[in-house]
């Protein structure tokens, strides 16, 4: 009898002993259904994403299971533990030290911070090296905004990366960005993403698939602080002021290429469409075209949009230079052209009225090259000066 007992006993520590060492025992019941079919979809690659959340401790469990509920195939089939135990440890900790991370809110945590990639970009363990690197950059700032604007102006120099439009390929991983030296607009963007939210500023990924004047398109980044803010990747100065404001206030719902997208790591209703990868089908969305466009009222009777560029003649490569504009004698504006570290995209913009008369004048060591124009009716008008 007391044999029997002892056994009964033992069977008892064993089961409660299992119970305990299930990962799954710990997720919590809102994500559970979700973890488990991430779980079968995982293939081979399920061992290692039990072991990552056998690793998560306390509130790291919920992050866990959000970021198992709603990964891409690609990323439950090859991600290794190692990376997402560091990847989501250091989230945690970078929301712990954040003077700001106990106000945001979870859901922003979960979708703006806690994922380890924007769109379909290789996946580099980046998030303990940018915590390590750049968290001194941002110990004095109150709030994610004025953190984001720090690392914006700071770390493309210490990183030693620019724009140019010579980069390897366009949809450019962090570490990849890094090792060329420079980097497109999507590539810079992915970047400033991943700094951001190594030191827990709530950041996103977002794009305009094309301008409404089928003129290119653009990349670039929102943050979050109490509401989203925009900013211009490797373009430092304050949230909500970049050179793409007024071309993007044309941006509209009439065509899906026209509007502009803020991907989201948790699943959505829209596709993100992904202009490098069209056969990527993991990637969600937010329409945020509202926030940028402006209404037929607004816009009509706007002034002329001059957009000048200053051409080497030889090279062809864009150039840096004053420039200034004149009507008769009277200057009414200046500004400095854009050089090949600026995206192709921003382009030195005037305003003025529809039929002026104006002169455009460039310096270029020390030599004054002027040209005439008459404005039209367009709202967009392309100048274009060629200098030896």
């Amino acid at each position: 009898m007391k044999t029997t007992k002892v056994y009964f006993v033992f069977i008892l520590f064993l089961i409660g002993w299992s119970c305990n060492n299930d990962p799954l025992n710990r997720v919590p019941v809102a994500y559970l259904p979700a973890v488990q079919q991430a779980l079968q979809r995982a293939g081979e690659n399920q061992r290692a994403l039990l072991e990552f959340l056998k690793a998560c401790k306390g509130q790291e469990m919920e992050g866990a299971a959000f970021l198992l509920a709603y990964m891409p195939q690609r990323d439950l089939q090859s991600l290794s533990p190692e990376f997402l135990i560091e990847n989501i440890k250091y989230a945690y900790q970078a929301r712990k030290v954040a003077p700001w991370g106990d106000r945001l809110p979870d859901s922003i945590f979960f979708n703006y911070v806690l994922p380890y990639a924007s769109i379909h970009e290789r996946r580099d363990d980046w998030r303990k090296q940018f915590y390590e690197r750049f968290l001194s950059l941002v110990k004095n700032a109150s709030s994610p905004g004025e953190a984001a604007v720090i690392l914006n102006e700071k770390i493309w120099d210490m990183l030693d990366v620019h724009y140019s439009t010579k980069r390897p390929k366009a949809d450019q991983s962090p570490f990849e960005s890094i090792e060329a030296g420079m980097a497109s607009c999507t590539g810079l963007s992915i970047l400033l993403v991943d700094a951001c939210r190594a030191v827990s500023v709530p950041a996103r990924f977002v794009s305009a698939p094309m301008w409404y004047d089928d003129s290119g398109n653009h990349s670039w980044v929102e943050i979050w602080d109490n509401g989203w803010h925009f900013i211009g990747a490797g373009e430092p100065g304050p949230l909500d002021e970049t050179w793409f404001v007024d071309i993007a206030g044309h941006a509209n719902k009439r065509d899906w290429k026209y509007r502009i997208y803020a991907v989201s790591y948790k699943k959505t209703a829209l596709q993100f469409p992904d202009f490098f990868a069209p056969a990527v089908d993991y990637l969600y969305a937010i329409d945020v075209t509202d926030r940028y466009s402006r209404t037929p009222s607004q816009l009509q009777g706007q002034n002329v949009a001059l957009r000048i560029k200053v051409l080497d003649r030889k090279s062809g490569q864009r150039l840096a230079l004053p420039v200034r504009l004149f009507s008769g004698k009277t200057l009414i504006a200046s500004g400095r052209s854009r050089g090949e570290r600026s995206d192709l995209n921003d382009v030195l913009t005037f305003k003025a009225p529809p039929g002026a008369v104006l002169t455009v004048e460039v310096i270029n060591n020390g030599k004054k090259i002027t040209r005439q124009l008459k404005t039209g009716s367009e709202k967009i008008q392309q100048v274009i000066l060629e200098v030896d």
